[in-house]
């Protein structure tokens, strides 16, 4: 983690759902927000890393998106404020799993989160994943790239908060606290470090100015609060 932390625009949800929770994004938002005081539950597809994730503070809840519907989901996310959708299939998994885990997955914590009550919702997308799949596109990143494509169309038209945050390619390192946003489509072939995006969603999560909107977030040079109020600026939203 960075020692340089983000300055937020507001107060965090008291509770935030992490789905996903497992995952390298989803572990290093839990440590943020636990230690700004947030009750955090990570939902796990099992209890492999419950242990590491229960060490940094957070609350781990099993439940597999795969196999089980809103209500189920709904039940998971409890008292929860706000929910982050950080599930993906990963590496070598194939295109069935893209379309059961990253569409139908986010397809159904949306109704749960309807369902709990959890009505801030910020999902993790990629840059470019709003266009259509380009033709000859290897057959498993078709698969992800329609996925994604397809559960944050669906995620713009549910009655939520919802903001969906799209990084570039994903670099591991620590936390910079740096880099660029912007709300208008980036081109693909940037980069952005899985620390960074951790910290640019907790910024999310506190600014009431990014519901109902799209914001691509790469590596710059400034710190990513003013990375953001820049990029509201810029589109002139206040």
């Amino acid at each position: 983690m960075t020692d340089t932390i983000p300055a937020l625009a507001g107060p965090l949800p008291e509770e935030v759902a992490i789905v996903g929770g497992g995952g390298q994004i989803a572990s290093m938002l839990a440590e943020l927000l636990v230690r700004d005081g947030v009750r955090v539950r990570s939902i796990l597809r099992s209890d492999a890393r419950a242990g590491s994730l229960r060490a940094l503070g957070a609350e781990p809840v099993v439940c597999d998106i795969e196999r089980e519907d809103a209500d189920g989901l709904a039940d998971a996310f409890a008292d929860a404020d706000a929910v982050v959708f950080a599930a993906g299939a990963g590496p070598g998994s194939g295109a069935a799993r893209k379309r059961t885990v990253d569409r139908d997955g986010s397809v159904k914590s949306a109704d749960a989160a309807l369902l709990s009550g959890a009505m801030r919702f910020v999902q993790i997308s990629f840059i470019g994943a709003q266009a259509p799949t380009p033709e000859g596109t290897e057959e498993v990143f078709a698969a992800y790239w329609d996925a994604k494509r397809e559960a944050d169309e669906v995620l713009r038209s549910k009655a939520l908060d919802w903001t969906v945050v799209r990084p570039g390619g994903l670099l591991d390192g620590p936390a910079t606290g740096r880099g660029a946003i912007s709300f208008e489509p980036l081109q693909r072939g940037v980069k952005t470090r899985r620390a960074d995006v951790a910290h640019a969603i907790r910024l999310v999560l506190a600014d009431q100015r990014t519901v109902w909107r799209d914001l691509d977030v790469v590596e710059g040079e400034a710190p990513l609060d003013r990375a953001l109020d820049a990029a509201l600026d810029a589109a002139g939203i206040r």
